[in-house]
């Protein structure tokens, strides 16, 4: 695509451009019809671009013409306020440009969203489209669009007006192509209507207006909806009786062309397929010697409700062409009408409506993906919200037993053996501990022969019949006895024993053996496998949710495949801090099973207990909404 050597007027023509650019309706129509007097030079083809601009709600347009090379060469454009034209100009014109020339217009996606649009235009001197560049949030509109472009599609060079039923033929394959007088007829007819903002006022302002233009007897709207037609509007009547027999045999023809999904002219061609019974019995008991019923539907959407026009006459036939001009009026005007209908009706009415459309939309087999996820996002929805699991309120637990007793030192000595270490299990009478008795053995000796001594002396005196002495010496042999028999005593506690059958918790071999030790230090702490049981610690903000007799299930760390039932006994009602947990609430809990070989006391793990059935929102909320509560209170 080159440009063009030279744009005659081109500069001449960037004032109104930019004037363009900012122009309302009224005079956007007085710009179209100052171009259809306006010769076709070099300022002609940049009014027309900003026209279609602004007409089209484009980006930017860009007109350009086939050169004798097959190259394209611009002839104007119109550019965004940032003044950059699109940047895949090129590739779009290459693509759309046989599609456009075959069927009048085309389009296909462009950057960032949005569409290429190119449409043909009727110039006699050369192939000439305009390319658009539309954006994103216009694609639904995209037909109604093409349909204005296409509308000044053949804008004529000089000021030659053509006549109101004016016989021009009408081009093959582009239905749209408008004469300069006519466009201008339309666009006011179509802008007229557009400015009334209830749905009875706009279509009976349309009927008026085509009955006045057309030179119609009678011009009726019907409007099709969930396979029913009924009449909006009858030209200069204001007000009509809908069961009236007149009226009930105007929305039979109008369904007649509907459901043939064609325009209908009657009377038929002997060769046309068409059936026109409905439309034969209103020309003959109405009078008409010729009608034309005209449609207008979204085949996008077809459950949007569409359009039935009826033009009457009594004497002068339709003209194709004409008619083909009033078609595109009725689609540009559709939409419009739609909305204005739906406005329209009470808000009970547009509730049901709008839920009878979503119905449709899910039970039509389109985008089965989509529903099958929205469906499933809906039924998980509703099961959170109505659906209750069984709650469970967390904690730690730990396995004690109150049958602990330390094992400490019989006498100061040094300990000699260590037999036990911390985890061992150990038999009741097994020896602990062996003590030094190195010393003790000689103080025995020592007290022993002291004690023959005092005996020997009391002996002595008692045969000299020396009372005195006797009493001393036997005094003093009690005494020595005595401490022997404490000396015997320690030495029968050097090897120390385990009390009870049970497990050493507390007690490191390593660091007992050989160390010295004062009577009453403790060696060891021994506790009973026999009578363990679990504490479990739960949050304080979980108590409320206890329930009486509570029960659950822990899962020791050592061995977490294994559940292990129990049963709440007693709630310590004292709280405490154990560190970043907050203040937590002791449970005491009693086992379901007998204590396991492998249980030991001090092992922890987790704990659940069940607190009965709750909604499933409730679970999931509850800790954020009590959270809220505590920042948001004062």
């Amino acid at each position: 695509m080159s440009d063009a050597a030279s744009r005659p007027g081109a500069d001449a023509g960037a004032a109104d451009a930019a004037g363009a650019a900012r122009m309302d309706a009224q005079q956007l129509l007085a710009a179209l019809r100052a171009l259809r007097h306006a010769p076709r030079d070099g300022a002609y083809w940049p009014r027309l671009a900003q026209c279609l601009m602004q007409l089209c709600r484009a980006r930017s347009a860009l007109l350009v013409r086939e050169a004798p090379d097959g190259s394209w060469q611009v002839l104007a454009s119109a550019l965004p306020p940032d003044g950059n034209p699109p940047a895949d100009a090129a590739a779009a014109l290459a693509e759309l440009a046989p599609r456009a020339l075959a069927q009048g217009h085309a389009y296909a996606p462009g950057a960032q969203g949005g569409l290429m649009a190119a449409v043909r235009l009727i110039d006699p001197q050369g192939t000439t489209l305009a390319l658009l560049e539309i954006a994103a949030r216009d694609r639904a509109a995209i037909n109604d669009l093409l349909i204005r472009a296409q509308l000044v599609a053949d804008l004529p060079s000089s000021g030659a007006l053509a006549p109101l039923d004016g016989t021009a033929p009408a081009t093959p394959g582009s239905r749209a192509l408008v004469p300069a007088q006519e466009l201008v007829d339309l666009v006011d007819l179509v802008a007229r209507v557009m400015k009334e903002t209830e749905f009875g006022a706009a279509t009976l302002t349309l009927v008026n207006l085509l009955s006045t233009a057309l030179g119609c007897e009678q011009v009726v709207l019907g409007v099709a909806d969930d396979g029913l037609v009924r009449v909006a509007a009858i030209s200069h009547i204001d007000r009509f009786e809908r069961k009236a027999e007149n009226v009930q045999l105007l929305e039979s023809a109008l369904e007649e062309a509907l459901d043939q999904r064609a325009d209908l002219v009657h009377p038929l061609a002997p060769d046309s397929p068409m059936v026109g019974l409905a439309h034969d019995r209103v020309a003959r008991l109405l009078g008409y010697a010729h009608l034309a019923t005209l449609i207008a539907r979204d085949e996008e959407s077809p459950r949007t409700p569409a359009l039935a026009l009826m033009l009457g006459r009594r004497e002068a036939a339709f003209d194709a062409t004409r008619l083909q001009q009033v078609s595109v009026a009725l689609h540009l005007l559709q939409p419009w009408l739609v909305t204005l209908r739906e406005r329209s009706r009470w808000w009970g009415a547009r509730l049901w409506a709008g839920m009878q459309q979503r119905a449709r939309r899910w039970l039509s087999p389109e985008k089965p993906g989509r529903k099958v996820l929205a469906l499933a996002a809906a039924v998980f929805v509703l099961g959170v919200s109505l659906g209750t699991w069984p709650y469970r309120i967390d904690g730690s637990a730990e396995l004690v037993t109150d049958s602990v007793q330390v094992v400490s030192a019989p006498f100061d000595s040094h300990l000699a053996r260590v037999y036990a270490n911390l985890g061992d299990t150990v038999e009741s009478g097994a020896v602990l501990v062996q003590m030094d008795v190195r010393e003790l053995e000689l103080q025995a000796g020592d007290l022993a022969s002291e004690l023959r001594r005092f005996e020997a002396e009391a002996d002595r005196a008692r045969a000299a019949g020396q009372a005195a002495e006797t009493q001393i010496a036997t005094a003093r042999a009690v005494q020595a006895r005595a401490r022997l028999d404490r000396v015997r005593f320690q030495l029968e506690q050097a090897m120390v024993r385990a009390p009870f059958a049970g497990v050493v918790v507390e007690g490191e071999r390593k660091e007992l053996a050989g160390t010295p030790v004062r009577q009453g230090d403790k060696l060891f702490r021994l506790a009973r496998i026999e009578g363990l049981y679990a504490v479990v610690y739960v949050s304080e903000r979980d108590v409320r949710e206890l329930p009486a007799q509570a029960t659950g299930h822990l899962r020791l760390l050592s061995q977490p495949e294994r559940e292990i039932g129990f049963r709440v006994t007693q709630v310590v009602p004292i709280a405490q801090a154990r560190g970043p947990q907050g203040g937590q609430i002791q449970l005491r809990v009693l086992l379901d099973q007998a204590p396991q070989p492998w249980w030991r006391p001090g092992m922890t793990g987790l704990a659940q207990i069940d607190a009965g059935e709750r909604r499933i929102l409730w679970i999931w909320t509850h800790r954020l909404v009590d959270t809220l509560r505590l920042k948001l209170w004062w």
